[in-house]
């Protein structure tokens, strides 16, 4: 192949990766360039702030907590591909959503609580008009649940264009 994923990865490694995140081989070797030039500490574990500053992810409403789960626990260039993918322009709103609550998510049950859900709308790119809109449908839905999921969610901020504002762009 002659590209750098592919002088430092095996090539199992490689059809792997491209399996688990749908990503192309020229797509992974981009991603692949971009992990390996990030700074690292004296432990060549990747600092925060570096991930932060990263192109495809910077500007994007949920950078911190993305990074978050890319980073902790540290799992190698395989986790972090995996992790990416969720926002891949592809990917179906559904489970961008899915992942986006996951990531909210303190308790793994797969919901998320009022509070959860009122953080996560103050991250999303929305208008004054647009927030209170969704404070609105939240405090609707929470007449009749505790706890929301992804689809309550999608209700919650229809209107926005989610699907848009959770791409990230792998240029």
């Amino acid at each position: 192949m002659g590209t750098t994923a592919s002088r430092h990865l095996s090539t199992e490694e490689l059809h792997l990766i491209q399996s688990e995140s749908g990503f192309s081989l020229p797509r992974i070797d981009y991603l692949y360039g971009q992990y390996q030039s990030l700074d690292r500490d004296d432990e060549n574990r990747i600092l925060r702030s570096e991930m932060l500053r990263m192109p495809l992810l910077a500007g994007h409403p949920l950078a911190e907590r993305i990074v978050d789960e890319l980073l902790n626990p540290s799992m190698g260039f395989r986790h972090f591909v995996r992790g990416l993918a969720h926002f891949r322009r592809s990917e179906p709103l559904e489970r961008k959503l899915d992942y986006m609550v996951s990531l909210y998510d303190e308790d793994g049950d797969g919901l998320l609580s009022m509070e959860q859900c009122q953080e996560l709308i103050a991250c999303l790119p929305a208008t004054p008009r647009e927030v209170r809109a969704m404070r609105w449908r939240l405090k609707q839905l929470l007449t009749e649940k505790t706890h929301l999921d992804g689809q309550d969610f999608a209700y919650i901020t229809r209107g926005l264009d989610l699907d848009q504002c959770l791409s990230l762009r792998f240029c």
